[in-house]
């Protein structure tokens, strides 16, 4: 199974808004990025559009309410089907995560820890976008019934938009909240205060190009 084509969308969109400064943008646009249908872009913008997280525009449409998208993704996503690949290994979280593949994207707590260099509190699972291939090589399955190593489908979109080997910061709170629990709710919380005063910049940068 692929990773839903609406995933892909919503997370280039918030992408934009949240790492971007950007509020405007084109359906046309967003199906080029993404490699995908007009059609499938202009449905997401529909459905987006009923519950006034966007506002349409005659060449495309702008973000009035991010935090909505957020969490109309956040109740949609199906993290437990990305899972392809898991495991217990007893090694420390700093040793587990330095030993697996290049070109791995981390997200959850370990994309928190590498992107802000701090976390909120301790942490001892381990979700990351992977070749399950090659982590199955240094991590093997495990007699034990515990995880603590998750390894999600790879996207090559996410690849694209990730930035020193993190997951973006919409992702990192869609699947904290997927994860759910005390200690991804405590991520949860220092996440929203990051993001924000970037939707809040967004949306000033668009009222000044508005007035120039």
């Amino acid at each position: 199974m692929k990773v839903k084509k609406v995933d892909r969308v919503l997370r280039e969109i918030l992408y934009r808004v949240y790492e971007r400064n950007e509020s405007f943008m084109s359906q046309k646009s967003l199906a080029q990025t993404c490699g995908l249908s007009m059609d499938t872009a202009n449905r997401l913008v529909a459905k987006l559009n009923q519950f006034r997280a966007i506002e349409k525009k005659p060449l495309g449409f702008r973000v009035v309410d991010p935090k909505k998208i957020l969490s109309y993704w956040a109740s949609t996503r199906n993290l437990a089907s990305d899972v392809v690949y898991s495991t217990y290994s007893p090694d420390s979280v700093s040793k587990i995560e330095s030993e697996l593949p290049s070109g791995s994207i981390f997200t959850a707590y370990s994309g928190y820890r590498i992107k802000f260099n701090e976390t909120p509190t301790h942490y001892e699972e381990i979700f990351v976008y992977a070749d399950p291939d090659e982590v199955r090589r240094k991590f093997p399955e495990s007699g034990v019934e515990r995880r603590n190593l998750f390894v999600l489908r790879q996207d090559p979109h996410l690849g694209r938009v990730g930035k020193d080997g993190t997951a973006t910061l919409a992702q990192l709170y869609i699947d904290l909240w997927q994860i759910g629990g005390a200690t991804a709710d405590r991520f949860i919380l220092e996440l929203e205060k990051r993001l924000e005063p970037r939707s809040i910049e967004a949306l000033k940068m668009l009222a000044r190009k508005g007035s120039s």
